[in-house]
């Protein structure tokens, strides 16, 4: 079966008529977002894995049946997302397995947390936390679908490391792609297209889209956009003069159109 990368089912809106924000503006929401309005990470965290989880299954044709989803997760927050969808997916029937592009020493709290479920659940192995050339290769080259989980709006410039190698690999792979928030090697300010970069079919945008991955020059990386609603307080952007009214008045997660 195909993979979707616009699947239906979900309500849309145009592009145009949604804010945007800034990676600056971002950090503050989500500073605002916890330490005024007391809205846990682990909160914004789950409720981006589930939805990750439910465009993924739309995006395999609805049906969870013989299906095989590689989420390949960094050590913030958007791999703690990705990590959290595979436990989704896993209740829901699809093969699904994480391919880390960091280190656990070097992952968030969160993201961390995430993986000793997935292990203590017998999802994740302790051969998924060695990744190699061989091993990624290996994985991908038998996923219907990859999901982008490496790295958020925070990158600045080309991924680095194992981030970068596996960017490369997946990108070798010719498998289709869900990015979650930002593809991996675009930056969420300018739109600049770093190398590596990730290629990916669609898009999940957490919250509202960033300003640079709506600029036409990464288009064609960023794919369909679709935004999903994490739960942040609407005050958190409201203390910014951004109003979310509207975005998600269909539902929580929406396809953007251009």
């Amino acid at each position: 079966m195909a993979v979707k990368g616009n699947p239906g089912g979900f309500p849309q809106r145009k592009l145009k008529d949604t804010p945007t924000v800034t990676p600056g503006q971002m950090r503050e929401i989500q500073r605002a977002a916890q330490e005024v309005f007391h809205f846990d990470i682990l909160q914004a965290v789950e409720n981006a894995g589930l939805a990750t989880a439910q465009l993924v299954l739309a995006m395999l044709g609805g049906s969870a049946k013989g299906q095989r989803v590689v989420v390949l997760a960094g050590g913030g927050h958007v791999g703690a997302a990705g990590l959290s969808a595979v436990r989704h997916l896993d209740n829901w029937g699809v093969q699904a397995e994480p391919l880390l592009g960091e280190v656990e020493s070097q992952m968030s709290f969160v993201t961390r947390r995430h993986l000793h479920i997935l292990a203590e659940s017998g999802i994740a192995e302790p051969r998924d936390s060695d990744t190699s050339e061989h091993t990624a290769e290996d994985h991908l080259q038998r996923a219907d679908l990859v999901v982008d989980a490496l790295v958020g709006y925070g990158l600045e410039g080309a991924p680095t490391g194992l981030a970068a190698a596996v960017t490369e690999i997946a990108a070798a792979a010719r498998r289709p792609i869900l990015a979650l928030d930002i593809p991996t090697g675009v930056n969420a300010e300018t739109g600049a297209v770093s190398s590596p970069a990730v290629t990916a079919a669609t898009t999940l945008v957490f919250d509202l889209p960033k300003t640079g991955q709506v600029l036409p020059v990464c288009e064609k990386h960023v794919g369909e956009l679709y935004a999903a609603d994490l739960g942040v307080p609407r005050a958190a952007y409201e203390r910014l003069g951004i109003s979310t009214r509207g975005v998600f008045a269909e539902g929580h997660i929406v396809r953007l159109r251009r």
